[in-house]
């Protein structure tokens, strides 16, 4: 029983230990990361639509990315800059920029990628 309690302890212990090193971080600043939580207000709450215009390449016989077609973004979206990602879990294979401009639109995407590398894609709205 006695070296249940002791265990017991010791791992208070040691939780008390590290919740306190966390505490410490301090607050997030515009030049530092901190310990705190805050929440990212967005333009568009329930996610937008994407899907892939693809072309077939003949001379590498395969099908190619060519651009993302994106759907149901929300009206105050309208002007904000964006970044869409694509990549192929690990490592980024394209980027494009520019701004939104409506509740749908195509973004081209240049050099066109291999389609089947594509594995998640990313689309990040800001300003």
């Amino acid at each position: 029983m006695n070296k249940k309690a002791i265990a017991a302890f010791g791992g208070l212990a040691a939780f008390g230990i590290l919740t306190a090193s966390a505490a410490s971080l301090g607050g997030l600043t515009s030049s530092s990361l901190g310990a705190d939580q805050t929440v990212i207000a967005s333009c568009d709450t329930d996610g937008v639509a994407m899907a892939y215009t693809n072309t077939y390449d003949a001379t590498a016989n395969a099908y190619k990315v060519s651009g993302v077609n994106i759907s149901g973004v929300a009206a105050g979206c309208n002007g904000k800059s964006f970044r869409l990602t694509l990549s192929d879990g690990s490592v980024s294979l394209g980027e494009a920029t520019g701004s939104i401009s409506g509740t749908s639109q195509s973004i081209a995407v240049t050099p066109n990628i291999d389609a089947k590398s594509i594995t998640k894609e990313a689309l990040v709205i800001t300003g």
